[in-house]
């Protein structure tokens, strides 16, 4: 297997499926968060498993844990990442405008 990595956007427009590039936007969002809440469920699944299988964890501990402070710090870095792979879609779209296109001139007001 190669060293070599993958990029990390995919080249050429990206595609549409819908008449309204909002509802692809929206689209991806979607099919991005599906992603991350199917990871999450098997990697919680899985700990939750060994750990009751040695003894580790008694029922209800998940529920009763109160993280501390270098927790709830590295949970809110873990959450900005999750924001930025979920709305990545927007952000591209953003990227691609041409820089004499400003945030004022996109509105319709």
């Amino acid at each position: 297997m190669s060293d070599q990595a993958f990029p990390r956007r995919a080249k050429g427009p990206r595609p549409r499926y819908f008449d309204d590039p909002a509802i692809d936007q929206l689209h991806a969002i979607v099919l991005a968060m599906s992603a991350e809440i199917a990871t999450l469920y098997e990697r919680c699944d899985t700990l939750e498993r060994l750990l009751a299988a040695r003894g580790v964890l008694g029922e209800g501990a998940v529920d009763a844990f109160a993280p501390d402070a270098a927790a709830i710090e590295t949970r809110a870095a873990q959450r900005e990442a999750l924001i930025g792979r979920l709305f990545r879609a927007l952000r591209e779209d953003r990227e691609s405008l041409p820089e004499a296109v400003d945030g004022a001139q996109l509105r319709d007001d």
